[in-house]
């Protein structure tokens, strides 16, 4: 099977020596683009999202907000930078701001954070408006994933409160529930700001597109609509529900007493929404930017042990593993993490939240984990489980990921560029050398492996990265969506 790992040895020099005589790069550019971009439009192009009476649905939760896309080095001026980069939690006041932005800026890895000052973040919004270039658009992963799905065939139940002018940026075919008969809705806003690869800012580039968000919520972070949610669920009677926002509640300031644990009780309310749903119904957790331990231990207890399936990118994902293994909070990491690294995460989170299930009792096991990042897609799914094409997922959220971020359906090649390498191992375990040769007419690799008892697929695809980003924010939670389109049966 083409991608399937092999022992190294002599054929590893002399793959090698094949490869770069026959893939060799000229002046155009990578040869390699082609083809992969060939077979990967194949394999999208050969799995179809059921249509009619075999249409799936997918509910998905929790709220939503107005983005206001600014570029960070635009509205940010290094000068008023005092002292060095560094890592806040909560953001309150300028100079913690410049401080946080900066540290992530010079990794180019995805931040989101609360700033508490409210007052701050109005001037901030007024100064980032008076950009020729900025612009309004909806945001929150859960209206960003339910306009994916519905691009892409599937009937749309989406829990947000909204106002009449936030409601307008979402598809008239995706029902929206969460708002109480005539209440007056105060939109949320993100200030999402954008930068290129390769930017600078004083004396710090750059070494990848990115954005770091900023808000300061107020209905988000109380997952507002999700009471409304629970009551149109056994109606719509979803083939998969998709957990996601939580990340509002990261350094949220709820009001505590001796009594009452706001937080954890909305928690507990989550939890028994995905425990209310029948089993058939697939469960997906979307993770995201946290910094508050508190916060991750709770969703490593009311909501991992009790999903089907999570997505995240490699931040996320080097995050979600200390915080399982090592019981700390991963700040940073590495923006472009080789495939043996992330795979060896991956193997790590399955093992430890299959674990979990047991522990917790869980009628549902983790079956899926996909991790997207700059340079390539992968997806482990249980072999015979409910997730299906696993190959032509990974191959989707790939040209997802170019689509998104390009903003146009059409993959240009000039506008194109590959970083995975031309093999990769499966592992960093120094014990077993398996690895992997990228085969541009059929890149992409799929193979078994047992974990924790269970016979896995492992799929991995290159990403055809876009060299010329028009957007940043966003992409996540489209290519997670992508990627969970062709894995779901109705």
């Amino acid at each position: 099977m083409a991608g399937t790992p092999v022992k190294l040895g002599s054929i590893l020099s002399f793959c090698i020596v094949l490869y770069a005589v026959y893939y060799r790069k000229n002046d155009i550019g990578d040869e390699r683009l082609s083809p992969v971009k060939d077979h990967l439009l194949y394999l999208e192009s050969q799995n179809k999202v059921g249509v009619g009476n075999r249409q799936p649905n997918v509910a998905l939760g929790y709220g939503a907000c107005h983005d206001l896309f600014v570029n960070a080095t635009s509205l940010l001026d290094y000068r008023d930078l005092k002292g060095r980069p560094k890592h806040f939690d909560e953001i309150k006041n300028k100079e913690e701001f410049l401080k946080s932005f900066s540290y992530f800026f010079k990794h180019g890895a995805a931040a989101e954070r609360f700033m508490s000052n409210s007052d701050l973040f109005d001037e901030l919004i007024e100064q980032a408006l008076k950009i020729p270039d900025s612009r309004w658009s909806i945001g929150g992963n859960a209206p960003l994933m339910a306009k994916r799905f519905f691009l892409e065939g599937w009937k749309v139940l989406l829990a947000a409160k909204m106002s009449g002018t936030l409601k307008s940026y979402i598809p008239s075919g995706i029902q929206i529930v969460g708002n109480a008969d005539e209440e007056d809705i105060k939109d949320d806003v993100h200030m999402i700001l954008e930068y290129k690869a390769d930017e600078t800012f004083g004396i710090y580039k750059t070494p990848r597109a990115n954005r770091y968000i900023l808000h300061n919520d107020e209905n988000n972070p109380l997952l507002s609509s999700l009471e409304k949610f629970g009551e149109h669920l056994p109606s719509f009677n979803p083939n998969l529900l998709v957990i996601s926002g939580l990340q509002m509640m990261d350094n949220y300031p709820f009001k505590k007493n001796d009594v009452r644990d706001l937080r954890t009780e909305r928690l507990e309310l989550v939890k028994k929404q995905i425990l209310s749903q029948p089993l058939k119904t697939l469960a997906h957790f979307e993770m995201a930017s946290y910094v508050d331990l508190d916060l991750l231990l709770h969703l490593t207890n009311k909501v991992l042990p009790f999903v089907d399936s999570v997505g995240m990118n490699e931040q996320e994902l080097d995050n979600l593993c200390s915080v399982l293994e090592l019981g700390r909070v991963s700040v940073v990491a590495d923006s472009n993490p080789r495939v043996a690294t992330a795979l060896d995460q991956m193997r790590k989170i399955f093992k430890i939240v299959r674990q979990k299930n047991v522990q917790y009792d869980s009628k549902r096991k983790l079956t899926r984990i996909h991790v997207h990042t700059l340079a390539y897609q992968a997806i482990l799914t249980v072999k015979n489980s409910a997730w299906k094409r696993t190959e032509a997922a990974v191959a989707k959220a790939s040209l997802t990921a170019h689509r998104y971020v390009c903003n146009n359906l059409t993959i240009a090649l000039e506008k194109t560029k590959l970083l995975l390498d031309d093999s990769f191992s499966t592992t960093t375990d120094n014990n077993n050398n398996s690895r992997v040769f990228f085969e541009p007419t059929k890149p992409v690799a799929c193979w078994d492996e047992m974990i924790s008892n269970e016979n896995v697929d492992i799929c991995v695809a290159p990403v055809l990265i876009c060299t010329e980003a028009q957007l940043t924010a966003g992409a996540g939670d489209n290519i997670s969506a992508a990627g969970l389109v062709l894995q779901v049966e109705k």
